[in-house]
């Protein structure tokens, strides 16, 4: 072997030796609990998060170490209210992680004022601004102008339901062919009609692979970084990288080549359409921009101003258009496919297992629409004001399965903090997992049991207070600023499609869920049989 070819080898081995050094023995973290291979490479941890487990293996990690535990080299766990109020609370200084990066769209990249991506904008000033301008299309009121679309829709699957003449189906296939039509006719006033087609065209699968794989790659910045500045380098890393970690290939959402010639045909009669270009091809996500656009009929504007979500965003660019770019009409119209498709999914299936397994549950809340008058017709404002017991069972359905399996990394300010009883040093990313902390004794007493009561106020300055500390603890929307915007639009759609189940029917459930997911958790395993009410 040549001389050079040995010192070479010699000299790479001990650079890789004194980085195993430096991080079990001298790094800032090396004292925190967690296992060794984690403070020697993230390697460990993208091997752990590849199982799609990530709800079963954070929570043990917190059962064996503690509430603060070292994953990678420069990455630690926390489960404690302080770390919670910290990190997400209001006004926290701890801004998000680099992971998020590999959620960004190439051309979302650009630093211009038409850049919107409000999952991964790092320039709080620009991500403020942004949430106000689209505030009054996304609040409860905003919502409500587009209630007779989505009654009219829901009519349509609960007939479908009827149909079924009390076969069990698979309870989230249907609560997703629900949630991709119905956040297609909010926001086009039309849909692909999942729900008389009777499946969801393989639009889960292409989630579920779109997030093993960007979950993983995500750990890894510097190759994040590489492929969406490259892209051609990106495509060709693509499958070496799924073959190294046993993950399958990111293939386009089906929903996409439906949403996206709708939108940008509906954009194109904007009076100002400068910035406004098709999403950039982006596997896992949304398919070929050519794919999406050939052969796809475009219907007319729907009549009638403000009928649904894109002409309410347009009504927005419209009225403010020095404030409220075009391009952000187009970004936030086709977030609520990307974003709102499996979360609102995961939402309805845990809300309709808990509400058919628990007989008392079902029966109390038919009880309490009968005593209200609840009726087809009765607003969001309606159900969820004269039957509270509704919004506190799809808050404890959340709590119990929250959508978000992995940890929402977050990056300690500039002067350091102090997190769960040890100080973290600038620069050191934390994160929680909600399957640890809403499953917590010390937030959530008694945390295994479906209690939606503990939501429910007695009109006690005591129960008052400890809904205000377990609402410090929820976060089945996120937290502080960083709030899910669209978790007016997802309320809207449960609280809906909910109020006209238990109308409608007696629900039966059988099986036990299976979860299994990266970023989302999905419950799987569960059959339904919607059994009309005499």
């Amino acid at each position: 072997m040549p001389s050079a070819l040995v010192h070479g080898l010699g000299a790479l081995t001990t650079s890789i030796l004194c980085i195993i050094i430096y991080r079990l023995s001298l790094h800032p973290l090396a004292k925190l609990p967690g296992p060794k291979l984690a403070g020697v490479s993230t390697l460990w941890l993208a091997w752990h998060v590849r199982k799609g487990r990530n709800h079963i293996f954070m929570p043990e990690l917190h059962k064996k170490y503690g509430p603060i535990v070292r994953i990678a080299p420069n990455q630690v766990l926390v489960c404690s209210e302080d770390a919670i109020r910290q990190a997400y609370g209001a006004g926290s200084p701890f801004t998000k992680g680099q992971w998020y990066q590999v959620c960004a769209a190439p051309d979302s990249r650009r630093k211009g004022e038409n850049r919107f991506d409000l999952l991964t904008e790092t320039n709080m000033n620009r991500y403020k601004h942004q949430r106000r301008a689209i505030g009054p299309a996304y609040s409860i009121k905003g919502m409500e102008k587009h209630e007779a679309l989505l009654d009219s829709y829901i009519t349509h699957f609960i007939s479908t339901l009827h149909s079924l003449n009390e076969e069990f189906v698979d309870l989230s296939e249907w609560m997703h062919i629900f949630a991709l039509d119905a956040l297609a006719t909010v926001t086009l006033s039309k849909s692909v009609d999942y729900t008389s087609k009777r499946n969801d065209d393989g639009n889960m699968s292409a989630s579920d692979k779109h997030w093993a794989y960007f979950t993983v790659v995500g750990l890894f910045p510097w190759l994040v970084e590489l492929t969406q500045s490259i892209p051609k380098i990106g495509m060709y890393l693509m499958m070496p990288i799924a073959l190294a970690f046993g993950l399958p290939i990111p293939t386009g959402l089906p929903i996409f080549k439906f949403a996206v010639p709708n939108v940008l045909d509906r954009l194109s009669k904007l009076d100002s359409t400068a910035g406004i270009k098709p999403p950039a091809d982006r596997p896992g996500l949304v398919t070929s921009v050519r794919d999406t656009q050939e052969g796809q009929e475009v219907d007319e504007d729907p009549p009638g101003e403000e009928k649904d979500l894109l002409a309410s965003l347009m009504k927005l660019h419209a009225d403010k258009e020095a404030r409220f770019h075009p391009a952000w009409v187009l970004g936030i119209s086709l977030t609520n496919f990307g974003a709102g498709h499996d979360t609102t999914t995961i939402t309805l299936t845990s809300c309709v297992w808990n509400i058919a397994k628990h007989a008392e549950v079902q029966k109390r809340l038919q009880r309490e629409f009968q005593e209200k008058r609840i009726t087809r017709e009765s607003s969001y404002t309606d159900i969820v004001g004269e039957v509270p017991y509704l919004w506190a069972v799809m808050k404890e359905s959340m709590r119990l399965f929250p959508a978000i399996g992995f940890m929402m990394p977050r990056v300690v300010p500039k002067d350091g903090a102090k997190v769960a009883g040890r100080y973290l040093p600038a620069g050191t990313t934390i994160g929680v997992s909600l399957y640890a902390t809403h499953s917590d004794s010390s937030m959530f007493p008694n945390p295994k049991k479906f209690l939606p009561e503990r939501w429910l106020s007695d009109g006690t300055k005591e129960k008052k207070r400890e809904i205000g500390r377990l609402d410090a603890c929820w976060m089945g929307f996120g937290g502080g600023s960083r709030s899910c915007p669209g978790q007016y639009l997802a309320r809207f759609l449960v609280v809906h499609l909910l109020a006209r189940l238990v109308l409608e029917f007696d629900m039966q459930v059988k099986g036990s869920p299976v979860l299994k997911g990266w970023f989302s958790v999905h419950l799987h395993g569960v059959d339904v049989s919607f059994r009309p009410r005499v």
